[in-house]
């Protein structure tokens, strides 16, 4: 708040008046001012003396009278507000502020509709119109018209140009309706009349981003960055698109210009390490990789690429002890859970991969591939008893051929013909078109069933 706000002469001289407990004149416009002061500044007590004080000089003004209940309603004292909104409603029904209590009233109320009737009152004083016309698109957001909300957000921002809050919530409406192009064409009249509004530019750009016109966005974030140099959104925004339109070696230069600004260098340096594998320069990755966890040892999504490029460069060692650190970090991300199963068979840790594969299925259990993938692994283990188990568990969730073929080669292994046939009768009812797959996979198979082809 501006100083000379809070060195306002009035209320210097209201507070110097009740530490000395003495009893100056105010007019009833500077007491009204004095009032507003302290509502706005959240400090109820001196609103709650001010009012009292007021009261002892103009005990029959309604104009303090309607101040007191923007005074309860910030206290969310309703009854009382209620009230006095009714003793008033005779002689104040056609003054703009009774008519904006009383809308925000029925706003608190969670009466929209109410609340509309009583700010389209207020308009029609033609006073404060981009204030009263964002009030009416937030109570038609309340109801979900978001079509009235955008008329009448617009509306705000025709009253006032540089109204940030009209300008993001009519962004915000057209991304609810999923109206990019609408949304494109509301930025690209904005910027004509408003050619170097940054956030204009970096809004355009996303929207385009939206409908995957990518030159187009790139060029939107061009302009932020000309506005603003220092800008980081803009630089960064600038380099996802490069990155997205595969200019790797510009997007590099971009994000490492980002680094001049940047307080989140992690994410930037992460950022560069993708770009560099895109150019099939593992060893230049790495180090960015390293030197993002180095600004972010927390940061799980780095520990995961770097896991990666390591088991793509077949360092699986290497490759586990970074996987481990991103699990560590976060337990429930599934991708990290099947690069691990990877890494580890990759290893030879077959045992320790079945345990990897058997958390999988506990976070993503009505995904049949890592059912199936459980049940080989056992399998290859020659785990014969638990992989029929686990197969029983997964047939819960799923009714496939795939699972009735492991369940009998299972069988088979163990020596139980019976229940192998019954199993592989089952998954050629469900679907015969896999068997050849099958029986070339399970060569126990072609042993009881090279009868059955075709």
């Amino acid at each position: 708040m501006e100083d000379e706000f809070l060195n306002n002469e009035l209320i210097e001289q209201f507070e110097k008046m009740l530490d000395q407990r003495e009893h100056i004149y105010f007019d009833s416009e500077q007491l009204l001012e004095i009032i507003s002061f302290y509502i706005d500044v959240n400090d109820f007590e001196y609103a709650k003396k001010a009012i009292a004080y007021a009261y002892e000089l103009y005990p029959d003004n309604y104009e303090l009278k309607i101040k007191q209940i923007e005074y309860f309603l910030v206290l969310s004292q309703l009854k009382k507000a209620a009230e006095l909104i009714k003793e008033l409603k005779e002689i104040a029904s056609e003054d703009l502020e009774y008519q904006l209590v009383v809308a925000r009233f029925w706003a608190i109320k969670n009466f929209p509709k109410k609340a509309i009737e009583f700010y389209l009152k207020a308009a029609k004083h033609e006073e404060d119109l981009d204030f009263i016309y964002n009030c009416i698109g937030n109570e038609y957001l309340n109801i979900e018209d978001i079509e009235n909300a955008l008329i009448y957000f617009k509306k705000g921002l025709d009253f006032s140009d540089d109204n940030d809050y009209s300008f993001f919530s009519i962004i915000q409406c057209y991304n609810e309706l999923h109206q990019p192009e609408k949304c494109i064409d509301f930025l690209k009249d904005y910027i004509d009349e408003n050619p170097f509004a940054e956030e204009a530019w970096a809004q355009l750009g996303s929207q385009y981003d939206k409908v995957n016109k990518l030159e187009e966005a790139l060029e939107a974030f061009d302009y932020v960055t000309v506005i603003n140099p220092t800008s980081i959104s803009g630089h960064s925004q600038k380099a996802v698109m490069l990155q997205k339109l595969a200019r790797y070696e510009e997007a590099i230069l971009c994000y490492e210009e980002t680094l001049e600004y940047d307080d989140s260098a992690a994410i930037t340096y992460l950022k560069i390490g993708e770009c560099y594998e895109k150019l099939h320069q593992p060893l230049k990755a790495l180090k960015s990789y390293h030197l993002s966890i180095k600004e972010d040892p927390q940061l799980d999504k780095v520990w995961g690429k770097t896991a990666n490029l390591y088991s793509s460069l077949e360092n699986y060692q290497e490759a586990l002890f970074y996987i481990n650190r991103a699990l560590d970090l976060d337990s429930q991300n599934i991708d990290y859970w099947k690069t691990h199963c990877y890494i580890l068979i990759k290893l030879g840790l077959y045992e320790e991969a079945i345990q990897s594969y058997r958390t999988i299925v506990e976070i993503e259990p009505m995904y049949l591939n890592n059912w199936l993938a459980l049940i080989e692994a056992n399998i290859v283990m020659e785990e014969y008893e638990i992989a029929i188990k686990e197969s029983l568990l997964a047939l819960i969730h799923f009714n496939r051929s795939e699972i009735y073929y492991q369940l009998s080669c299972c069988y088979f292994h163990l020596g139980d013909e019976k229940l192998g046939n019954e199993a592989f009768h089952k998954a050629l009812e469900l679907d015969k078109t896999k068997k050849e797959e099958f029986l070339e996979k399970y060569p126990i198979l072609q042993k009881y069933f090279s009868e059955t082809r075709d």
